[in-house]
């Protein structure tokens, strides 16, 4: 998918709808039917034997991730990991960490594979190996109403105050905007940093904040439920993709994922979770 095409798909989307563990697991479900299983793995290539353990995170980052009134994990990608543990005949445990300890948990061998809104990147990938299976981009939100003049990622907010995830690519983002507006003799933005989306939004609502970065896909959400007093403004920029993360010397596991991805999608169980949770255009639909 070219870049212009994900970041018009990201758009659409967002009208429609974070090395600390914090050492919490969900319950496992049900356990999967082993003799449906399209692609086996060793149990000594699993941290549990019979079980597929996945990092993500509760950053209340709907429609990927997030909690339902009961506090159980839902999301798009809950539900992906969930198919692909049943492809692979294993029952999913869901191990939720930090954002920033998901790559770190990964390689203490606290789980054996990340779901979490992982980006894709260069330097990721020199450690960990990739399944893509959605995109995603960053979009800027405001105050509804608001009257900053900002206008999205740009050199709008130079000398305001923003919020970002740590540890994510709007991080990386508001670094970089930020060193432009200085490099142009403007002021530089001023960055502050939390763990979790909700606290971000909180905080521009209550005026303590100019604009938060985030993905356009949550900012989207949270806009469309109308109830969060958000916007988001300019187009989302710098289209990514999103995969399923393994170690390096893990093949066996990597390969199976894959084999697994493949038949969610060619039995069209990848594109009803993605319209479940209004991400159609999202999928992905580069080359492996």
């Amino acid at each position: 998918m070219h870049t212009t095409t994900r970041i018009a798909a990201v758009a659409a989307v967002a009208g429609i709808a974070a090395l600390g563990l914090a050492a919490c697991s969900s319950s496992p479900a049900p356990a999967a039917d082993t003799a449906s299983a399209i692609a086996t793995v060793a149990p000594s290539a699993l941290r549990s034997a019979g079980t597929l353990s996945v990092c993500t995170t509760n950053l209340g980052s709907p429609p990927n991730i997030s909690t339902d009134e009961s506090g159980n994990l839902v999301g798009s990608e809950i539900d992906l990991a969930k198919a692909v543990a049943g492809r692979l005949g294993l029952t999913p445990d869901f191990v939720t960490v930090d954002f920033a300890a998901l790559i770190p948990s990964l390689q203490a061998k606290q789980c054996d594979v990340i779901m979490a809104s992982l980006y894709i990147k260069p330097e990721r990938k020199e450690v960990v190996d990739f399944v893509p299976y959605l995109t995603s981009a960053t979009g800027v939100a405001v105050k509804q109403g608001s009257d900053a003049g900002i206008t999205g990622l740009d050199d709008s907010l130079c000398g305001k105050k923003v919020m970002v995830t740590v540890g994510t690519t709007a991080q990386d983002l508001a670094d970089k905007q930020s060193t432009t507006c200085t490099s142009e003799g403007k002021k530089p933005l001023d960055i502050s940093t939390n763990n979790q989306a909700t606290v971000g939004f909180q905080q521009l609502v209550s005026g303590q904040l100019d604009a938060y970065l985030d993905a356009a896909e949550l900012i989207g959400y949270y806009q469309k439920q109308g109830t969060a007093g958000i916007e988001m403004v300019g187009e989302p920029t710098d289209a990514i993709d999103i995969g399923a993360a393994t170690l390096k010397d893990d093949t066996a596991l990597h390969d199976a994922i894959q084999t697994a991805f493949d038949d969610i999608v060619s039995t069209g169980d990848y594109t009803k979770i993605l319209s479940d949770w209004g991400q159609e255009s999202l999928a992905y639909t580069g080359g492996k």
